[in-house]
Parts: structure tokens; sequence; C-alpha cells
């Protein structure tokens, strides 16, 4: 007969096991399942997760980056800050032919509300940034001063071909400007907004194990 502490021990493993499931989910796909693995992985990152792949080329090559887009079969990814397409064995105009592709994702999506916050942008968001795989924002951005057609043509550029989400000017002020944010990486708005001085709020989207801001929750999204 199994003694109770053995079976308590196989409980608590089974346990485990099942939360490293829910925390962490990692899915194989051949090559020629890629329109299945685009799609798996976009509706993920459109949930507000952040993605990574991890891919073997028909050559054998092994190639890492971040997922945040995809056009048909076509999977776009960013890997030290450049941006790189991803098609099946037989591609012909993606840069990597995909022989085997990993998709990675960790955690869950808290929701929180985001309620205004003013001050230069690095030190306005400063206490909202927390250990994550990810941060984005949505939202209305005043920003006050300079910020001419050149600073903004960077932040969207990045924005529009560097990751998921998209920015554009609602309204242009005479001492400044309205931006209208959705999805867009805390990192890559303090990149470009750092020094400026802000007043903004909206919705957090953070990618994380566990639930650590103190603000309104709206939503816990899991995998």
């Amino acid at each position: 007969m199994v003694s109770v502490e053995r079976r308590l021990y196989a409980l608590i493993l089974i346990i485990a096991i099942v939360g490293v499931g829910i925390n962490y989910y990692v899915q194989h796909y051949q090559g020629g399942e890629i329109y299945e693995a685009a799609n798996r992985a976009f509706n993920l990152v459109k949930n507000g997760f952040n993605v990574t792949v991890t891919i073997e080329s028909v050559d054998g090559k092994i190639f890492e980056g971040e997922l945040f887009s995809i056009s048909g079969s076509t999977i776009y990814v960013v890997k030290n800050g450049k941006r790189f397409t991803v098609g099946g064995p037989s591609a012909r105009l993606e840069d990597v032919k995909a022989k085997k592709i990993e998709i990675h994702v960790k955690g869950k999506v808290y929701v929180y509300e985001l309620p205004p916050i003013e001050g230069k942008f690095h030190e306005a968001i400063a206490p909202y940034k927390v250990p994550a795989y990810s941060e984005r924002f949505s939202g209305l951005i005043y920003v006050k001063g300079d910020f001419d057609a050149l600073e903004f043509g960077k932040l969207k550029y990045d924005v529009d071909y560097l990751t998921y989400g998209s920015i554009d000017v609602k309204q242009p002020l005479g001492e400044g400007v309205i931006l209208s944010a959705n999805f867009v990486p805390i990192s890559m708005l303090e990149e470009h907004l750092g020094d400026k001085e802000i007043y903004m709020y909206g919705t957090l989207y953070v990618n994380s194990d566990e639930r650590n801001l103190g603000l309104r929750l709206l939503e816990v999204r899991t995998q």
C-alpha cells in the first residue's frame, strides 16, 4: 500500500508541474506548420504577452528573437534592434527558412488603469517600472515644449517597424503635442521621451509572473 506521505508528495509534484505549465508556455512546430505557429504566437502578442521564438533553419542554424507581427505565413522578428522575416522551409522571400520553431511565453498579463502622471517622462514612469517580461502603454500623452517632426518620426518608426503597437499625433498644440499610443512598450517611450515634460494617463499591460503594482486591476490575461 502506498503511504500517505508518498501520495501527498506525488500530489504536490503534480500541482507543481501543472503550475509551471500554466505560467510558462513552450510550443514546438515543424517548419511546414509555420502558419499555425504564426497565428498562435500573434494572438498572444495581441493580448500583451512578450513572445520569443527559437528557430532552427533548414541549414541547421539557430536563430532567436522577439516576435511582433505576422503577415500570412511570414513571421516578423526583432533581434538586436533589427527586423527579420521568417518563413517555412520552402520560403523564397523571407530572411530565414524555418525547419523547426519554438514559441516561448511566460507569466500572465496584468491590465492596470494608469491614473494621470506628470513630470519628466523617465521620472514620472519610474514608480511603475517593475520586474516584467514586458510593459506596454495605451492612452494619451501630452508632451510639453518642442517635439518636432524629426523626433516624432524616429519614435513612430520604432513603434511601427520594431514592435507591435501604434502611435500617432492626436493634436498639435501651441506649446507641445498630444500623442495617442496603443500598446507601445514603456522602454521605447522612455528612449524617445525620457527628459521631456509629459502628462499621461491610460492603461498599462504588464506581462509578469505576479501582480506587482498597486494600481487598479482591470483584467488578468492567461495563456
